[in-house]
């Protein structure tokens, strides 16, 4: 379900680039004043984010959260990012541009097929979270024009972050560096893909809720039906972390990570029936 791709080394299995990558320059306006992002900063940018979001917890608000959050602690000379809303047809994006801290978005209509990664979820692999870090945007799979625009910013390596719903494309950003030196270094990098794995949950509890609500399934919840779904789904979440952490002390580092992965699904299903609890609340 997740993989950050490099070309050179691979980190845990779980990063990976495009033609291999180094190290990368912070601003951190809300981080502690140290050398490094790392891991221990994730609460701190886990709370920035929900702030950002809060208090409409929407795909929209949750995309724009994730822009903001990573501008906090990662430098880039460029932005280019879409967003594919659940009520869109097939052939419409949201364009998102970035200008200081306004994220703004505006909805484009594209052509039937066309040859983009982040419009082919199949095309390599069904992985929800894809995080790539080009040493050159030769690599990057995506329109040619958009490549061209990269390389008039100056250009030269890429970082790309792609989110899907189940191979159904949800959120693709790119950000342009000067050139490879300016990846992050492996404790950032560690901590961009914990907080892009903990923003899929956010992701896909927020495209549920919309999904549903726009195919019909939650016109009239009761409140009581839906608190005692979340419910259910909370003690699903804690029984997968129970059993990866019992895998893990047995030493069964696959089945372990099988648990935690389910975790991490069902925790976006019951945070799908929170928002949808939240909006009953709201609009009684």
């Amino acid at each position: 379900m997740f993989s950050i791709r490099f070309a050179s080394k691979v980190a845990s299995g779980l990063i990976r680039l495009n033609e291999p990558g180094d190290v990368l320059k912070m601003t951190r306006e809300e981080l502690p004043d140290q050398q490094t992002s790392d891991v221990r900063h994730l609460p701190q940018t886990i709370n920035f984010f929900l702030r950002k979001m809060l208090p409409d917890f929407s795909v929209d608000t949750c995309s724009e959260a994730f822009v903001l959050t990573l501008r906090n602690f990662v430098s880039f000379d460029h932005f280019h990012g879409y967003l594919w809303r659940p009520a869109q047809h097939g052939n419409q994006r949201v364009q998102i541009s970035l200008a200081g801290n306004v994220v703004s978005f505006a909805e484009e209509t594209i052509s039937p097929a066309p040859q983009s990664r982040q419009n082919d979820a199949s095309s390599e692999s069904r992985d929800d979270l894809r995080v790539t870090l080009h040493r050159s945007i030769k690599s990057l799979d995506s329109e040619p024009e958009f490549r061209r625009t990269l390389e008039s910013a100056g250009c030269k390596a890429a970082i790309e972050i792609f989110f899907a719903y189940y191979g159904r494309p949800v959120l693709w950003i790119v950000l342009g560096l000067p050139g490879p030196k300016q990846f992050p270094a492996e404790e950032t990098q560690e901590l961009l893909l914990v907080f892009c794995k903990c923003a899929l949950v956010s992701l896909h509890g927020a495209y549920l809720a919309e999904l549903d609500q726009r195919d019909g399934k939650r016109d009239k919840p009761e409140p009581s039906e839906r608190f005692d779904l979340a419910l259910r789904w909370f003690h699903t979440v804690v029984r997968h972390l129970n059993v990866g952490i019992v895998r893990l002390q047995n030493n069964q580092a696959n089945d372990a990570e099988d648990a935690l992965q389910r975790a991490s699904i069902v925790a976006g299903v019951c945070l799908a029936e929170l928002l949808t609890l939240m909006r009953i609340m709201k609009n009684p």
